[in-house]
């Protein structure tokens, strides 16, 4: 809060002094380089959901959260909506509605995902539109954000925005930085944003979009992004599970021999494989994370697994397809941080930056650990080595409680050594 606080201040001293020019582009800013938008090092393609009226919410970050999570379960990774809190001339915002804008252009960048302003929403008065787009350059001018401008005049009026705020990226059908548009064009030479539409090729670099917050459209998304894994129907033997755990209702996601059942997210597909002695490895970056091909809600989880000293890997649970799957699903904390002696949101055991493990019970890096976690409704609760680590209710939990209640397993592939076996699961009511 004390950084967030720190940037808010120091651009509200930049835009008094009138000085765009000289304002330095703040880190992870999105910006254009040669046609292509980039949120601070990396390509950004926007792939959003249009909810008029979102921010209108009050500054309850889990209202937020909520909605960002439903964009992120099918794959989406950008919310756009309505500015809010303008006065009828247009010549003034309310310092609430610029606060809210910050705060959730910053938790979209943590989540990895993009806020896009529609700033002039459904104003048709041309000297309130003109007078709005003064306010914006002045008032808000944030560069984790994106500006859409459409509308009578919209050409005349994006070619201002930008005179007035340069380092801010303007979506418009002229004179901005992505040309706005109906229909997908026949070549992209620079970007371009799709409104109402779903493009046929969601691969086109630097074709964006964003579509209308209609359930017709999540689903659509949904299945345009399905990989092949999903829409197969995986048996494996269930004689890989003890008779005992077969008896109590466990399967198996893990066959010992393939990673049937799993996709990578990512764009390197061998970043995992399975050893000769039969147990899921990382081999190489650029996986992001071994993904389960069916979505979970209620279910006890069963693994084992081993790092190595200094190693970073995780599981995430009721993880989305799209955005950051620990900040919208939840995730499991494993480090090779025996050596670490305090608690903290971070640890080994740990809800990844929400909660302490309650215990540090993990055995020396290189030998493998248990771990069991049980999602039943709002109720998490985890065991590593038999001893309690987590125990909490999603409900009582203002970061967890707006989180999503299903999604895909994720083993993680956080770039150092992890290894994983005898993965098992039985679904619950």
């Amino acid at each position: 809060m004390k950084r967030c606080l720190l940037m808010s201040i120091v651009a509200t001293l930049i835009l008094a002094s009138g000085a765009w020019a000289a304002a330095p582009v703040v880190k992870d800013a999105f910006h254009m380089e040669k046609g292509v938008l980039y949120r601070g090092d990396n390509e950004f393609t926007v792939q959003g959901f249009y909810v008029p009226d979102a921010g209108k919410q009050d500054t309850d970050l889990s209202k937020m959260v909520a909605t960002m999570a439903r964009i992120a379960e099918p794959g989406g990774n950008g919310l756009a909506f309505n500015l809010p809190g303008l006065s009828a001339d247009g010549k003034s915002i309310a310092p609430e509605a610029v606060k809210t804008i910050h705060d959730y252009a910053v938790r979209a960048k943590e989540q990895r995902m993009a806020l896009v302003i529609r700033v002039l929403g459904n104003s048709t008065d041309p000297k309130v539109r003109k007078a709005t787009i003064s306010t914006v350059a002045k008032q808000v001018a944030d560069q984790l954000a994106l500006y859409w401008i459409d509308g009578p005049n919209a050409a005349a009026l994006a070619k201002r925005f930008k005179k007035l705020a340069p380092k801010l990226v303007v979506i418009a059908q002229e004179n901005g930085d992505i040309q706005l548009t109906s229909s997908a064009p026949a070549k992209t030479p620079a970007s371009a944003l799709l409104v109402q539409t779903l493009p046929a090729n969601l691969e086109v670099k630097n074709l964006h979009f964003i579509l209308d917050s209609k359930a017709e459209n999540y689903a659509a998304l949904d299945a345009a992004l399905m990989r092949p894994e999903e829409k197969k129907t995986w048996t494996l033997d269930p004689a890989v599970v003890s008779k005992e755990e077969q008896a109590e209702g466990f399967l198996p996601l893990f066959d010992g021999k393939s990673l049937d059942g799993w996709w990578v997210k990512g764009d390197v597909k061998d970043s995992f494989h399975v050893s000769e002695d039969g147990f899921i490895e990382w081999r190489k970056t650029g996986g992001d994370a071994l993904m389960s091909a069916k979505r979970y809600d209620n279910f006890i989880f069963r693994c084992e697994w081993k790092l190595l000293p200094g190693g970073n890997s995780g599981v995430w649970f009721r993880a989305p397809r799209g955005a950051r799957q620990s900040y919208v699903g939840f995730e499991l904390q494993m480090m090779g941080d025996n050596d670490v002696k305090e608690f903290n949101n971070s640890n080994t055991g740990s809800i990844y930056m929400v909660l302490s493990p309650l215990a540090r019970p993990a055995r020396a890096e290189g030998l493998w650990n248990t771990l069991e976690v049980t999602c039943q409704g709002s109720h998490i609760k985890a065991t590593m080595n038999g001893t309690l680590i987590q125990d909490v209710n999603m409900d009582d939990n203002e970061d967890l409680k707006c989180r999503l209640r299903k999604g895909f397993i994720c083993l993680t592939n956080h770039n150092t050594y992890v290894g994983f076996r005898n993965i098992r699961i039985k679904e619950l009511k």
